[in-house]
């Protein structure tokens, strides 16, 4: 198997594939090995019987992956599939139904789900050969920047392990930065895809809400849809990958929107937002932006700054929604099978015996949500201001316009530390950049800074892009110039 490992165009594999972490660039993107497949350098059997020993060599120190679905690549191995990313191995967030799999949403008490079908992205990717490998590891109901919870515990970071790997789709971006699959899907309400891939070294894509059908996604596995709410159109479905190119290839199949011809580079505009309220924890984060800047300048882009839509202010409201929405939803979920509703005097006492039937993440959450459950009134304010920041920043941006942000405030956080953070009363800094684009229903890309990786941590910062929605092509282009300038380290 070893000797076969130059196949993949990859000279330094044999080594990544030995040890148990690995730099993501070490690893072909999605788009390197289907071509190797097309061209016969190599064979699905060989490529996923390789991500598969990856899977399992890597998931005892990560604990990335929920579950490995070794009858799906069994199958794919005695019956190749065909298409354009024929063999090619992925992931899917532990969201995503599956048919013949069990979905619990991360949650030891709430009702497992039994999905009488594959979500509809996972039909589109397997339309086109990919193969599903396993399933990523996600905090309970994807609603905290962490990724650990009751059932499965607690994914690592493939950077460096002492820190998480971000939240909620953290268990796909290990297994795409560790080399166990090339490309992984998760959804993101407020950085969920993002915040990961900036955390783990690699890039990550939010569309605009509903551009991707997220139909057989928990919740709604069997159910129908209720009313939409405006919460929900902070949420979006979206790639994880080790290329821009890899990202714009899932999202040309998967979405709603055809994709036109990219406009020139010189013909764009780079907004840097004039006061942006946010917090920067590490000197080299702010360093990265504006490094970022001077190279898009450099490839035709013109530099502007512009004073857009207040990000402390749609901080706040962005909170008051998703608690005006969610909360009472969030709380019915985890009544059990049994009919057995949540108790807060009770779970309390369990939390505090050390037996807890839903995490402390969770459960914290939700009491904050509880507390803090708004007016209707107050409710009503909160979304009239999004609604009109909405109006504005799609007047501001034009189909020119391309805004440049730090996809995070600080590096990749240990165990615990962004609950903890995220938990606080008050604008939390370091995440208005990571919110911005959710509250404003913007389609935003995540493209790690290698120039400027942290030597004492190996970490790297997320490079954010933004763009209206349609603009998609532009923005896609601007990621992949960025990109080429951001690969190769200091």
């Amino acid at each position: 198997m070893w000797r076969n490992i130059a196949l993949l165009c990859l000279p330094t594999y044999d080594f990544c594939m030995a040890a148990p972490l690995a730099d993501p660039r070490l690893f072909p993107d999605a788009t390197a090995l289907a071509k190797r497949i097309q061209t016969n350098d190599t064979s699905v059997p060989e490529v996923l019987e390789l991500h598969l020993e990856r899977l399992q060599a890597v998931q005892p120190e990560l604990n990335a992956a929920t579950a490995c679905l070794t009858d799906r690549i069994q199958q794919a191995v005695d019956t190749p599939p065909t298409g354009s990313w024929a063999g090619v191995p992925i992931s899917v967030k532990e969201t995503y139904g599956l048919k013949g799999e069990p979905l619990t949403a991360g949650s030891k008490r709430a009702p497992t789900l039994h999905p009488q079908e594959d979500a509809v992205l996972v039909q589109r990717m397997g339309a086109q050969g990919a193969v599903v490998c396993a399933r990523g590891n996600i905090p309970e109901f994807a609603m905290t920047h962490e990724t650990e919870n009751l059932l499965y515990g607690r994914t690592h970071n493939p950077l460096n392990p002492e820190r998480g790997p971000g939240g909620s789709s953290g268990g796909d971006a290990a297994l795409v930065a560790s080399g166990a699959v090339a490309v992984g899907f998760g959804s993101d309400l407020g950085g969920s895809v993002r915040y990961p891939a900036h955390c783990c070294g690699i890039v990550g894509f939010k569309p605009a809400s509903g551009e991707i059908d997220d139909t057989g996604t928990w919740p709604l596995i069997d159910a129908e849809p209720p009313e939409p709410l405006l919460a929900d159109s902070m949420l979006a479905l979206g790639p994880l990958a080790r290329s821009v190119r890899d990202v714009r290839t899932t999202y040309t199949w998967t979405a709603n929107r055809s994709l036109p011809e990219p406009p020139p580079l010189d013909s764009l505009r780079l907004i840097a937002p004039a006061d942006f309220t946010m917090t920067a924890r590490e000197r080299l984060i702010p360093a990265a932006v504006d490094y970022s800047r001077r190279q898009l300048e450099d490839v035709g882009l013109t530099s502007t700054r512009a004073r857009l839509p207040d990000a402390g202010a749609l901080y706040q409201a962005y909170l008051t929604v998703v608690v005006r929405d969610y909360a009472s939803f969030l709380y019915d979920a985890l009544t059990t099978r049994n009919g057995e509703a949540l108790s807060w005097t009770r779970e309390a006492w369990q939390q505090a015996r050390n037996r807890p039937t839903v995490h402390w993440y969770l459960f914290r959450l939700l009491a904050s949500m509880h507390a803090l459950r708004p007016s209707a009134q107050t409710g009503w304010n909160a979304e009239a201001e999004i609604r009109q920041a909405r109006r504005a920043i799609r007047t501001q941006l034009g189909d020119d316009g391309i805004v440049l942000l730090p996809t995070n405030g600080a590096l990749a956080m240990p165990p615990g530390e962004a609950a903890a953070y995220m938990a606080r009363p008050g604008i939390r800094g370091l995440f208005t950049p990571t919110i911005y684009p959710n509250v404003l229903n913007l389609p935003a890309i995540s493209i790690p800074a290698w120039t400027h990786q942290d030597a004492r941590s190996g970490l790297v910062p997320g490079i954010q892009l933004i763009a209206a929605p349609g603009n998609e092509a532009a923005l896609f282009a601007v990621a992949e110039a960025l990109e080429a300038r951001l690969h190769d380290g200091p």
